[in-house]
């Protein structure tokens, strides 16, 4: 009161300053809109002031204090708390990362997305057109190079072209049916050593095996290793003695003209060789066992022994080295759920050799997106998620239903897989397993129970009401079966919330494609790499 009397002009009454009602007004709602219980105990400090002042002082005093030393000091000490906050969620985190979803009733922020992403939905929940087009677009805008596995034939592609088209990184178009670009996952630029090869030919032949997450045991798993160090040793003679020739066509149409014997011969000339394929070259004086890997690796090639498949991997026309800062790049690699036993295996092979040479520090900071995970199988997947994070790569994984995932690569594995993916986005499910999936990952809550029993005896009332509470999970198993189209429970950065994206009308597009299905090139080529093969032998060079 002394110092308040001791200044040189009046104080002017609170409520003569219509000025003061929108400056804290202003305040109620930044600080309610973003921190809700910080914003509750500032109220309260606020109030109780307002009451201590109000008892201790006459109105005219309290109300000049309240106007010029609380309620600045309030809203300051708001905003200073905003800012912190804000700072303190954007400390050490670039905003490439830092991706911004719009969604119906406001914006959905993943602080971090080299975390990973996970995309869990039925089919027709709007996986596509909501949550992966939102982050192609933050991908876009902020130049990431990347690599797209489209399932759907073209669907996500026709959405990144018209993106990335206008400007940005170039989009590169690799499909088996029409074919945009040729590319080469075995040349041997990619191969650089033998455990390079090794694993290559492991990934190719658990994809043309179709094999799963039960292990082989017996003779099974000594003819599906046979095979693969057979394929390792014939990937090891063409990168080392026929570069030119290193390409998967050229080797099957190899494989497909060598006798036995002489296949034996031809391995046998090179020490590397030999011992990759050595299982195979050992049983030689077994018919049985030599007929047994042969005709396995004859089956399995056989489904992508095909003219367009053979065009589309016969040139080694685009570099897989998406992420080289000097020329980054981004990769849609177009699947069709109708040839997908043809297309997988070729698909996880580019996909292995394109996260091989992403693996690197240093590279411009890029994404995978895989569509439909679990139609292919890459290897040791559990541990690429977090590994690629170390290298500035953010991992995208959608899939239907987790008993996909499952079925793919056992129930362990595909728990790992999705434990390595720290934001999820849950849509409709049809699965009730899934659902109960879904539900552990909210906090519990505890709901009132209460129930009522009545006496047997019809001449007395007895009547007891027992009132309790119990754990139940925030979010029950059912609720992710009403989701509509586009709407998704989001889970990040520890929060939960229920978001629906708005139904898009996005620009599609597609360039025009460099052979047709039915070129007759496509046939040509087919008879070229087989008469390039035979040349390999009838020349002498073998």
């Amino acid at each position: 009161m002394i110092l308040l009397s001791t200044l040189p002009f009046d104080l002017p009454d609170l409520r003569g300053q219509g000025w003061a009602y929108p400056l804290l007004f202003l305040s109620i709602v930044v600080l309610h809109f973003r921190f809700c219980y910080t914003f509750g105990l500032l109220a309260l400090l606020f109030l109780a002031i307002w009451g201590h002042l109000a008892v201790r002082f006459p109105w005219h005093l309290s109300s000049h204090i309240l106007l010029w030393a609380v309620l600045p000091a309030q809203f300051l000490n708001g905003l200073g708390l905003l800012l912190v906050a804000t700072y303190g969620e954007r400390e050490g985190v670039d905003a490439k990362y830092r991706a911004r979803l719009r969604h119906r009733n406001g914006m959905l922020t993943l602080r971090n997305i080299r975390r990973g992403v996970s995309i869990i939905g039925s089919a027709g929940s709007g996986k596509t057109e909501s949550v992966v087009r939102a982050l192609l677009k933050h991908f876009h805008r902020h130049g990431f190079a990347g690599v797209i596995h489209d399932y759907k034939h073209f669907e996500i592609t026709e959405l990144a072209w018209p993106l990335f088209q206008k400007e940005g990184l170039p989009l590169h178009i690799v499909s088996f049916d029409t074919i945009y670009k040729r590319v080469n996952p075995i040349a041997p630029r990619y191969l650089p050593d033998e455990e390079s090869v090794n694993e290559v030919a492991r990934v190719l032949i658990e994809n043309l095996l179709e094999q799963r997450d039960s292990q082989a045991q017996g003779s099974t798993k000594f003819f599906n290793d046979a095979v693969e160090g057979l394929l390792g040793g014939m990937i090891w003679m063409l990168r080392t003695h026929y570069e030119r020739c290193c390409t998967l066509p050229h080797l099957i149409a190899v494989y497909q003209f060598l006798s036995p014997k002489r296949l034996i011969q031809w391995l046998s000339t090179d020490l590397t060789a030999k011992a990759m394929a050595d299982a195979f070259i050992a049983g030689k004086e077994s018919e049985r066992q030599t007929a047994g890997v042969l005709s396995t690796l004859a089956n399995a090639l056989k489904k992508i022994s095909t003219q367009r498949i053979f065009m589309a991997l016969s040139a080694d026309e685009l570099d897989l080295d998406i992420n080289n800062p000097d020329h980054p790049s981004v990769v849609a690699i177009v699947n069709h759920p109708k040839y997908d036993i043809a297309y997988s295996p070729i698909i996880a092979t580019l996909l292995h050799t394109i996260t091989k040479q992403m693996a690197v520090r240093g590279r411009h900071h890029s994404f995978m997106l895989v569509e439909e995970a679990p139609t292919i199988r890459l290897l040791n997947m559990h541990r690429i998620p977090a590994t690629l994070r170390s290298y500035d790569i953010s991992t995208v994984y959608v899939m239907q239903d987790k008993n996909q995932n499952d079925m793919m690569y056992g129930d362990k594995a595909s728990r790992a897989i999705l434990a390595n993916l720290s934001y999820q986005f849950f849509g409709k499910v049809n699965d009730p397993g899934t659902a109960m999936y879904f539900e552990a990952f909210f906090e519990m809550v505890k709901k009132p129970i209460q129930s009522v029993s009545k006496g047997v005896d019809p001449f007395r009332s007895d009547t007891r009401i027992t009132k309790s509470e119990k754990e139940v999970s925030k979010v029950s198993s059912d609720a992710f079966f009403r989701l509509k189209q586009g709407e998704f429970f989001a889970f990040s950065d520890g929060k939960s919330r229920r978001i629906r994206f708005p139904v898009p009308r996005p620009e599609r597009g597609l360039p025009q494609p460099k052979y047709a299905p039915d070129d007759p090139e496509i046939a040509r080529n087919f008879e070229r790499i087989h008469k390039e093969a035979q040349a390999l032998f009838k020349s002498g060079q073998s």
